[in-house]
């Protein structure tokens, strides 16, 4: 395999101005008592920020802690709570917003966690606005002031204790001056907008009950036709629905959207509905939908993407045992139905389900729109260690399969194939293809336990990346790169395409392996070191923005460990991005 240039021109730091980053950023940090750490605690704050009642072991156990990243498993009782909590800059007109990723819980929060939290500004506590995003795992706070402290509160309301590790992705935003969203999406097939016998968990993965007397709807990059119908139909006893068109969202963003209200008690949890509403110019695939909630006065907002990628699949919105064939997008290869999958409840990585690939089975899922960019897959695979095939040499176990070009009961030719990774019972190996379709670089197996499979897919370079359980196992060109044929030097699509069709899961009269949590998302560029305009620019700027940023404590100026001490290892780290440049 020939190599790879990824050489890039790239700006550099001369030695004079490092030693002058070093020396101002170090002594204006000493100077500085900005806090901006995050803390955690198990008791009510009592309205006490964490720099005024911090933890002690032995005056004050259950103050404000620092340790977010080091803390073990612990037991949560019922009407338990834990709290996380930050400090800021208050400044009027300026927004807020804190992420917290609740990846580090081991069960689904929606059904056990409640979720509220309060901002203090100028010396009033205020509620913020709570969002929930994508499959129940992040939330987002938000004030339209930005406040001097914040605490996020997660309630446990379920019945029994639950036992979690405080391990929180909580990534902190600055305060910043409100800016209108930006457009996403592609324009769909046609120019209505539906949602049909939709309960509440369906379009936007509830945390909590709520009793819905409002309903707000935007799509992203078209306008609603004021011209055109919009209809809701739910239960008498919710009330009389009416329809109308809102120029402004309950966040203040100024974007045309439908909004529907009742004049009874309102939508519960359990109840169905239906509306729609027509669009000028071609429906959107992404929209946002706000929920009030009556008894609380909040609003929530959730979003509804109906786009082919990002694409998440963990089996949980079927039943166990069901066929695969036909279901989101799941086919059996060349839309064969015997080849299809069923999903099992006998292993899984996020319970209750995974899918069962045995037999005969040959699984594809296709993307539309993975066209172009940067992305990445990733795939939980299950082995167990009786894992056995009936065949041998290139025919003996399991694949995982990509492809760069698809059409059922079309030929499907050599350089279509850009990922074929083979799991071989007959010696245990999982066996990267590449080259000229024969070579591989194998490395073992392992059974009994989930190991995460990951393809890196630069098309913009045409190259791959393959991992198998976080181990780089080979890199090649995306076209071709599996069989030889690279048609035209891995840059040309004579064969091929920069493209992601499918993905193939295929047991070749193999015993079962079990797949989970699969995922194709793209990768943002994110290029640390540009921290001030013009973007896509290093320059002196930049340098200037970071000893700011290093001065206030910002999380933007944290990059190095350990985390939360601004010290010289940041300095350094942000040397030596700034000298290796931007993507």
């Amino acid at each position: 395999m020939g190599m790879y240039d990824r050489r890039h021109d790239r700006p550099h730091v001369s030695f004079g101005v490092i030693a002058m980053l070093v020396l101002i950023a170090v002594a204006a940090a000493i100077a500085s008592g900005a806090d901006q750490k995050v803390s955690w605690r198990f008791t009510d704050p009592d309205d006490k920020s964490p720099t005024q009642d911090p933890y002690d072991a032995d005056d004050n156990p259950d103050g404000w802690r620092n340790d977010t990243n080091n803390t073990g498993p612990v037991t949560i009782q019922p009407g338990g709570c834990v709290y996380f909590g930050m400090t800021n800059a208050e400044k009027t007109g300026y927004t807020k917003s804190v992420w917290l990723d609740l990846n580090w819980f081991g069960y689904n929060p929606k059904d056990t966690f409640k979720t509220s939290s309060f901002g203090y500004y100028q010396g009033n506590k205020v509620k913020a606005h709570i969002s929930s995003v994508g499959h129940n795992k992040k939330i987002r706070v938000s004030w339209q002031n930005c406040p001097a402290w914040e605490y996020i509160k997660l309630t446990n309301v379920d019945d029994m204790a639950q036992t979690v590790t405080i391990r929180p992705i909580l990534k902190q935003t600055k305060c910043t001056k409100p800016s209108k969203r930006t457009a996403d999406g592609s324009p769909g097939p046609d120019d209505t907008f539906e949602i049909l016998d939709g309960t509440f968990g369906v379009p936007g993965q509830m945390l909590t009950p709520m009793r819905i007397t409002a309903l707000e709807i935007y799509p992203e990059r078209q306008a609603p036709d004021p011209g055109g119908a919009a209809v809701m139909a739910a239960p008498p006893s919710s009330g009389v629905w009416s329809a109308s068109f809102t120029p402004i969202d309950p966040l203040g963003a100024v974007r045309p959207g439908v909004r529907f209200a009742t004049d009874g008690p309102g939508l519960m949890l359990e109840d169905a509905y239906d509306l729609h509403f027509s669009m000028i110019d071609g429906a959107d695939t992404r929209y946002t939908l706000f929920a009030l909630d009556a008894d609380s006065g909040d609003w929530t907002d959730y979003i509804i993407d109906l786009r082919v990628t990002p694409w998440y699949e963990d089996f949980e919105i079927y039943g166990n045992a069901e066929p695969l064939d036909g279901s989101s997008g799941w086919a059996g290869w060349d839309a064969d139905p015997a080849f299809g999958a069923t999903t099992s409840a006998a292993e899984s990585r996020s319970p209750p389900h995974s899918v069962e690939i045995k037999d005969n089975t040959d699984l594809v899922r296709s993307f539309g729109d993975a066209d172009g960019g940067h992305w990445r897959f990733e795939a939980w695979q299950y082995i167990p260690s009786d894992f056995a095939t009936g065949s041998s040499g290139q025919f003996a176990g399991s694949y995982l399969n990509m492809l760069n070009t698809y059409e059922p009961g079309q030929p499907h030719d050599p350089e279509h194939w850009s990922v074929q990774i083979q799991f071989d019972p007959t010696d245990g190996m999982c066996k990267v293809f590449h080259g000229d379709g024969l070579n591989t670089i194998n490395v073992p197996y392992e059974t009994d336990r989930w190991v995460k499979i990951q393809a890196e897919i630069n098309l913009a370079e045409d190259w791959t990346q393959v991992f198998y359980d976080d181990f780089l196992v080979a890199e090649y060109c995306w076209i071709g790169g599996v069989t030889g044929d690279e048609s035209g030097g891995g840059s040309g699509e004579e064969g091929g395409a920069r493209a992601i069709a499918i993905v193939d899961l295929y047991a070749q009269d193999s015993t079962s392996i079990y797949y989970d949590d699969l995922s194709l998302v793209p990768v943002i560029e994110v290029c640390v070191a540009d921290l001030a305009e013009p973007f896509g620019e290093l320059n002196f700027f930049d340098v200037v923005a970071f000893i700011a940023a290093f001065n206030a404590m910002d999380p933007a100026a944290d990059l190095a460990e350990p985390f939360g001490a601004f010290n010289f290892f940041d300095v350094a780290e942000y040397i030596g991005l700034f000298n290796a440049g931007c993507p």
